[in-house]
């Protein structure tokens, strides 16, 4: 009895190994229903990932368009500091200027220039990184312009005051 009992015991084991080792086929339907549901969740990302980017390309586009109506009645380009450009373009890049086109012109310390349109996709992380100068920026140019307005009104306004009352004596005649 022990010995059949010790044999049954090694077959069990053995039986217990080979079912585990082989997939049912209630398994097997759970393996390609979550393969299934993993490709479901992986198309519905990249189609989010196509709204977001075509989300992303609108915005970038309605930044420079704002930026043109900001800029060209001042006829300014903004100079960017080269410290607020990625790390790769520190060593070797001795100004940059964005214009208000969605350019940004890379002078180098050697000489050459080199020209990125911030609009492609591939240079908006370089916008991203921009940004907050580019307000900074905006904010002292239209800062300055405030301040020369208010300069030529303080200057004008006693002078055309005066004026009226040299050209109302002129107009009781």
């Amino acid at each position: 009895m022990s010995k059949e009992t010790a044999t049954s015991t090694v077959d069990d084991v053995e039986s217990q190994a080979i079912i585990d080792a082989t997939l049912t086929t209630e398994e097997q339907k759970t393996t390609k229903e979550e393969a299934v549901e993993f490709l479901k969740e992986i198309q519905g990302s990249a189609g989010q990932i196509s709204e977001i980017v075509m989300e992303e390309e609108n915005l970038v586009t309605e930044f420079f368009s704002s930026l043109l109506k900001i800029l060209k009645p001042f006829g300014k380009t903004l100079e960017i500091s080269v410290s607020s450009l990625p790390e790769i373009y520190n060593e070797r890049v001795g100004k940059s200027y964005l214009h208000f086109n969605g350019e940004l012109v890379l002078v180098y310390k050697n000489g050459e220039i080199e020209i990125l349109n911030l609009e492609d996709q591939k240079n908006h992380e370089i916008l991203v990184e921009i940004t907050g100068e580019i307000m900074q920026k905006l904010k002292l140019v239209i800062n300055s312009y405030k301040s020369k307005i208010e300069k030529r009104v303080k200057f004008l306004m006693p002078i055309t005051k005066e004026l009226q009352k040299v050209a109302k004596v002129f107009s009781e005649e």
